[in-house]
């Protein structure tokens, strides 16, 4: 289903983290590919092996993303050592946590920074962090992480990980796993994060996360340099395994392994992926392609298939209270309108629809919905009902 141009990518991909000669066809559009690479959030990764003028076109994106990483690393350890002299414990998730794994941890495209601290400590962690002139973006609704920003740089404070729209949990194993954190090391900047059974947990519970949304390239090669570093068929069958299986990942570990296998150059020396089908590996390959780094490339619709997933899996009433509370400003000021939450929300949708013109494109992001609740049905992380 790939176009040329998403073909020439994952071949970038592969040669740039593998260090394996590629031989690119000599018409390729380097600065599509480069454009399609941007909306995956992998610019810097297949920039790498980009011809050396089309390396110059592009320096500007790519030094500013090397920037940003710095900064990253800069306002990670102020925060993390905040933490620590004020006794309380706390963990990176993805992030530098992913990074430490690559060859070259400044190709990982950086976001904002995810942390995570015990919950009974979440309270005393927040109100640390407005006294450290923290800026604090806080949704009364929304128990799972506050956000906050400091000198241009986002971060969300989790309470815990587990989203209460994904029926994947990993919380119990990072609770245990950050009694137990490690320290992780990149370009000479030490971080705490998860021992290796509960960090790859938290890569794949993320691929899960995004799979109800939207997801992109950057999150598969996050579990990818994960598998490539920590698990080999020893460790999986030893404990990985089981612990995959306990959160209800196990499918997904198999079939988001073999996939890389077959497109972004995963060494074959990993055999526990095997049996994975190859038929859902290229379905959840042209899932990925179409929809770009959190529906990067879907635009302002995108959103609708995601909806139509969670009518289905919690019911569409609750789903549109719970959603209407969480949008709804008047709501958060005046409690009384709660029981008209539910009627703000379809407003709002109507709203959204108006705006996209978009018969055709609301029939077509509903059209995703479903074949995205396939999907999750086929990789075991759907709701047993």
């Amino acid at each position: 289903m790939m176009n040329q141009t998403e073909a020439i990518l994952l071949q970038a991909i592969r040669g740039s983290l593998w260090k394996s000669d590629i031989a690119f066809p000599e018409d390729t559009d380097w600065d599509a590919v480069l454009e399609e690479a941007e909306k995956q959030a992998v610019l810097s990764i297949a920039c790498t092996v980009a011809p050396k003028d089309v390396q110059r076109r592009w320096s500007n994106k790519t030094a500013g993303l090397t920037a940003h990483y710095i900064r990253i690393l800069h306002a990670e350890k102020r925060m993390t050592e905040l933490l620590k002299k004020n006794g309380i414990p706390t963990v990176i998730l993805k992030g530098t946590a992913a990074a430490v794994y690559f060859p070259v941890p400044s190709l990982r495209t950086m976001g904002d920074i995810d942390l995570i601290v015990p919950p009974e400590r979440f309270e005393q962690a927040k109100e640390l962090f407005i006294q450290e002139q923290y800026d604090v973006k806080e949704d009364p609704t929304y128990l799972r992480h506050v956000e906050l920003e400091k000198d241009g740089i986002s971060f969300e404070l989790h309470r815990f990980f587990h989203d209460d729209g994904v029926d994947v949990n990993v919380d119990p194993y990072i609770n245990d796993g950050m009694r137990r954190a490690e320290t992780g090391i990149v370009d000479g900047v030490a971080f705490p994060m998860l021992p290796r059974l509960e960090n790859g947990l938290v890569l794949l519970a993320h691929i899960a996360h995004h799979l109800y949304g939207e997801i992109g390239i950057r999150q598969i090669i996050d579990w990818m340099m994960f598998v490539n570093r920590e698990l080999d068929d020893a460790f999986w069958e030893s404990s990985f395994m089981e612990a995959a299986r306990g959160a209800g990942l196990d499918t997904l570990a198999c079939v988001a392994t073999k996939m890389c296998q077959m497109y972004l150059g995963l060494p074959k020396r990993i055999h526990w992926c095997e049996n994975a089908d190859t038929g859902l590996c290229e379905t959840l390959m042209d899932n990925i392609l179409s929809a770009g780094n959190f529906g990067s490339k879907r635009g302002s619709g995108r959103k609708i298939g995601m909806v139509t997933t969670q009518f289905r899996r919690k019911g569409t009433l609750r789903y549109l209270q719970q959603a209407g509370m969480r949008n709804w400003s008047a709501y958060r000021r005046h409690k009384w309108l709660k029981p008209f939450a539910w009627f703000y929300q379809i407003c709002r949708y109507g709203r959204q629809g108006i705006r996209a013109k978009r018969g055709l494109m609301l029939k077509n992001d509903i059209e995703r919905g479903i074949q995205r609740e396939e999907l999750l049905r086929q990789l075991n992380i759907e709701k047993k009902r």
